[in-house]
């Protein structure tokens, strides 16, 4: 089957991606700059492949219950109907009721780094969405299947980029003992990783069924989300960054819009 035009046009995307990366490595000595300009790189490679409603920022999401996130390098959220709030350092803060996902960037991906990237997950996906405006009619109530099951709101999606990885197939162990020691449920964990470059090619952590590691998948059988009925493998994809698109708008061309309840953000103090 010949290669079609959109494919195309996200493996020249991941090519001038890469090759913007190789320049700031190259030509910015300050790892803490070289990290901000990759995770501007991201932002704005997102930027241009999401729909025009999906919002891409950095921030802290916060829920009604006056709980924080973690500094999230990646937000993606309602562009539509997010009422942001501005702290007085100038960073943002978004209700989690209005993201659908956040990302983590690396510019190295090893071991260590994956355990910290799952404590800034959960800090996300333990907010709590529940400040919503209920439909008055059940007819336009909509539900969502998302990691393997139906959901009546929308729920937290995190994933991890990296410039540059140690093997897949060595994050992969690693990843399984955090989910085993820490008794994650699906929507609790880490749900897709990826590298554009990675040790022995093996740069993908994503969700399938029915495959082994390393090989090639069935169509249809990979996921971006886990599931009860899929498992975490390590895929050597030839093009991460446009198996990772693929796999995000399955999703984000999904995200809803819908009425939030901002009273509640408000506390209980008098005004």
């Amino acid at each position: 089957m010949p290669r079609t035009p959109y494919r195309s046009v996200l493996s020249a995307a991941q090519k001038r991606l890469t090759s913007a990366i190789d320049q700031i490595r190259a030509s910015i000595p300050h790892a803490g700059e070289t990290g901000d300009l990759i995770e501007r790189l991201f932002r704005s490679q997102l930027e241009e492949v999401l729909p025009e409603k999906i919002g891409v920022s950095n921030g802290f999401v916060v829920d009604s219950s006056g709980e924080v996130s973690r500094q999230m390098d990646i937000i993606l959220y309602d562009r539509l109907n997010t009422p942001r709030i501005f702290t007085s350092d100038g960073a943002q803060m978004f209700p989690v009721e209005t993201t659908y996902a956040c990302g983590e960037v690396k510019t190295e991906m090893d071991s260590s780094k994956l355990r910290d990237s799952f404590n800034k997950c959960l800090s996300y996906k333990n907010l709590c969405r529940k400040a919503y405006i209920t439909p008055s009619d059940p007819v336009l109530t909509t539900s969502y299947r998302l990691f393997g099951q139906e959901y009546d709101y929308w729920q937290s999606i995190f994933f991890c980029i990296a410039a540059r990885s140690v093997s897949a197939k060595s994050l992969l162990p690693v990843y399984n003992d955090i989910v085993t020691k820490q008794q994650l449920k699906v929507n609790e964990r880490i749900d897709t990783v990826v590298s554009l470059s990675a040790t022995n090619d093996e740069n993908i952590l994503l969700n399938a069924s029915g495959v082994q590691g390393g090989a090639k998948p069935r169509d249809g059988s990979i996921d971006f989300l886990p599931s009860a009925e899929n498992r975490k493998y390590y895929y050597p994809a030839s093009e991460p960054w446009s198996l990772f698109v693929i796999l995000l708008l399955r999703y984000m061309t999904q995200a809803p819009t819908v009425p939030i309840n901002m009273i509640p953000y408000g506390g209980n103090e008098p005004y």
